[in-house]
């Protein structure tokens, strides 16, 4: 035994004593041949052949998400010098680096170095950006084309051991699959595609012809059914949804040209100088479940079958009989009236205010409902009927189309504001005029200044106008009353109390558009509504407002 020993030992010391500063003659590293050469020589061939695999992109993936790594910027790379040591170059006591020497060499994997901290923050961002909730293919349509969306997988990548993966894959494999648990989603990309080819694409692919007894025939557009229809994940697959109420809105205009009775809303007249209910009226339709009912069954045929047949339904009046009596528009609560002069370029009035009356006579404003005069009244254009008259812009009289409207505001404005209705919008005009009530007026401008007060009492509210037209030195009015019943026994508003009076300039203008503006004087208008019940006042509101001095132009 000990005779065995000293033989092995023998052989050790000798292969020690061989290794000199060159590779063993038949070494290799990573398939390159170094066998021989001196050990800085085999040092730069390795650096040279093997750079393109230690520099190498290597591609990360894991489910939909692949990201390219740079080696040297993850911490993985090749130590060549250490890769020729290892394969028996140089003398060294180390058991396996004697063995290649006494063997003669043989073919080793090239040493790496690894900054394992630098992997693993690497790994980390990747999984960011990979790591996620499966997504269910999407279906729905954009107008009347049926658009699919893929579905994506589920990841949650293992980072520990994808690092391990690719430090054990580099160099060697420039492909790595994370490590990861993959969940599929509940609707795949192909099932989404095949409900799109099976329902979504035979329903809109022509009108559905739509027979209603003796009323006549319609269509269902296509593009009706594709707003009324969604698709819904159940019992893992998409379903097709129906909003019965969208396919009849879709097709109003069709429902509306056949020959049934149509229903009509309960209403007040205003002639004869009290209101007068007419009574609401119950007619006949198309139901929009009856309509989704009869159409249904043949979204998904073609050609002659796409045919339904569907029965009218009892369509009841909106507003009823019995609504509007519970309304109690009974007497009016509110009312007043403004007069206007027509001479001098004044006739626009006679338009403009007439067309404010005959949008605004008649309205019904239900309990909790705001009124907006520019909603009711609409933009005062020319298209709309109205005419150029005169505006404030700048503290200077403008004209423009619908000038003169403002007038309508303050009318409706103190109607309402004895009514005791709410304020909730009104602007005063920057200049005085002394058609108003100093501070309790208003005025509006279309897409900015608006004049509008909610309906704060629990009966309902009906406005009556009346324009006079003026002639001549005649001036016309508008009057303005609010039929309802009242909440309070009166409503007070004392004069208001002018105060802090000033003065414009009197400026030349040598505009060609010049017209002459008298001085108008800037003063400050306190006043208050009060609110009587019983004989004594149970709230109070105070108003406050100043007015600019309007300069005198004087036109050269």
């Amino acid at each position: 035994m000990a005779t065995v020993v000293l033989v092995l030992g023998a052989v050790y010391v000798a292969g020690y004593l061989l290794a000199g500063d060159r590779a063993p003659r038949n070494a290799s590293v990573g398939g390159v041949p170094i066998g021989g050469l001196p050990r800085e020589e085999a040092v730069a061939t390795l650096e040279e052949q093997l750079a393109p695999r230690a520099d190498a992109p290597i591609t990360l993936s894991a489910g939909d998400t692949v990201e390219e790594l740079l080696p040297e910027e993850v911490g993985l790379s090749i130590d060549s010098a250490a890769s020729v040591e290892e394969s028996g170059a140089g003398r060294s006591w180390d058991p396996t680096q004697i063995w290649q020497v006494l063997t003669g060499g043989s073919e080793r994997e090239p040493v790496t170095r690894v900054d394992e901290a630098r992997v693993a923050e690497a790994v980390a961002a990747f999984a960011e950006g990979a790591d996620g909730e499966p997504e269910d293919a999407t279906l729905a349509y954009e107008g009347t084309e049926v658009q699919v969306e893929e579905a994506s997988t589920g990841v949650t990548v293992d980072q520990q051991a994808t690092v391990e993966q690719l430090v054990e894959a580099y160099p060697r494999s420039t492909t790595v699959e994370a490590t990861a648990e993959v969940t599929q989603p509940d609707v795949t990309t192909e099932e989404a595609e095949q409900v799109a080819e099976e329902v979504a694409e035979p329903a809109v692919s022509a009108p559905v012809e739509v027979e209603a007894g003796d009323a006549g025939t319609f269509e269902v557009s296509p593009e009706s059914i594709a707003a009324a229809t969604t698709f819904e994940v159940a019992e893992g697959g998409y379903v097709a949804r129906y909003d019965a109420e969208k396919l009849l809105e879709g097709n109003e205009e069709a429902v509306e040209e056949l020959d049934t009775t149509r229903a009509k809303d309960a209403y007040w007249t205003l002639e004869g100088g009290t209101p007068e209910l007419v009574e609401a009226v119950d007619g006949t339709s198309v139901g929009a479940d009856a309509l989704l009912e009869a159409v249904r069954p043949v979204l998904t045929t073609s050609g002659s079958e796409r045919k339904a047949s569907v029965e009218l339904t009892e369509k009841k009046a909106e507003f009823t009989t019995e609504d509007a009596e519970k309304a109690k528009v009974t007497e009016v609560t509110g009312e007043f009236t403004t007069r206007f002069p027509v001479a001098n370029g004044g006739e626009y009035r006679n338009t403009n205010l007439g067309q404010v009356a005959k949008r605004i006579d008649g309205y019904w404003l239900a309990p909790g409902e705001t009124f907006s005069m520019n909603g009711v009244v609409g933009e005062r254009s020319a298209e709309n009927g109205f005419v150029d008259g005169y505006v404030i812009q700048g503290g200077v009289l403008k004209k423009e189309s619908g000038g003169g409207v403002s007038q309508g505001a303050t009318t409706i404005f103190n109607a309402a504001f004895f009514a005791g209705l709410e304020d909730v919008e009104h602007h005063p005009h920057t200049l005085y005029f002394p058609r108003y009530p100093p501070g309790r007026e208003a005025t509006v401008y279309y897409g900015s200044l608006d004049l509008r007060f909610k309906n704060d009492t629990p009966y309902g509210v009906v406005i009556e106008a009346d324009r006079v037209p003026g002639s001549g030195s005649k001036q016309g009015s508008l009057t303005v009353k609010i039929w309802s019943t009242p909440v309070y026994d009166e409503i007070r508003s004392p004069d208001p109390e002018k105060s802090d009076f000033t003065s414009g300039r009197r400026l030349e203008s040598d505009d060609p558009e010049c017209e002459y503006q008298a001085p108008i004087q800037g003063f400050t208008a306190d006043f208050h509504r009060a609110f009587i019940q019983d004989g004594k006042e149970v709230k109070r509101e105070n108003y406050t407002w100043t007015y600019d001095p309007g300069d005198e132009i004087v036109c050269e």
